[in-house]
């Protein structure tokens, strides 16, 4: 199967007047952007800034691999292109962003653009340009995906993001070695220890 053949009438199945919808062979949901994005605001100013960020990348990286879990016997993907080229189709399939390959640079570190995030469009409605890179869930999602189909952890960091007002969002995936130690507070993100963290000041602070 030819991942960049395949339209949403191949995977997804419904029924006329409503109920289960089936992606790939999983109950889907379609959820409204700006009911999310209001979601991601109430996130934010609820437990800050970080702690909103580590939930919505761990919520995108289980995303990523239960797709690319329930799509992998459909998709006997070989080459490590050919797993990039199909996260970001899926990527789009799923109204979540447009994908441009830009190329596969050093050993198995994957580039990116993307373009009409819909994480973007929601950081400029609730709150106008942010300080940081905003595209958590589908760097979640990106990590997740080839996670999965490389058998080890992959993380997924913005170079660039319009949300924080560059021209494009750029990502680069990278197994965590490749990663230098500059990175360390990118990758925390990751981690379920830095959002204990956050939720522990947060207590903390509520307690005072």
């Amino acid at each position: 199967m030819q991942t960049d053949a395949l339209d949403l009438r191949d995977l997804l199945e419904y029924q006329p007047d409503g109920g289960v919808l089936r992606f790939g062979g999983e109950r889907v949901l379609l959820i409204d952007a700006t009911a999310f994005g209001l979601l991601r605001k109430d996130l934010i100013e609820t437990f800050g800034f970080t702690a909103a960020k580590g939930l919505l990348i761990r919520f995108g990286f289980a995303h990523g691999w239960r797709v690319a879990e329930s799509l992998s016997r459909q998709l006997p993907l070989g080459s490590e292109l050919d797993v990039g080229l199909s996260g970001g189709h899926f990527h789009q399939l799923l109204g979540l962003v447009v994908s441009h390959f830009e190329q596969q640079a050093d050993g198995d570190s994957i580039r990116v653009s993307w373009q009409d995030s819909f994480e973007v469009e929601q950081q400029l409605l609730h709150f106008g340009l942010s300080d940081d890179k905003v595209c958590w869930t589908l760097c979640g999602f990106a990590s997740g995906w080839l996670s999965f189909y490389r058998g080890e952890k992959a993380y997924c960091l913005e170079e660039s993001c319009r949300g924080r007002g560059d021209a494009a969002c750029v990502m680069v995936v990278k197994s965590a070695g490749q990663w230098g130690p500059e990175f360390a507070h990118d990758l925390a993100a990751y981690a379920k220890e830095c959002l204990d963290a956050s939720l522990k000041r947060i207590a903390s602070e509520i307690k005072q």
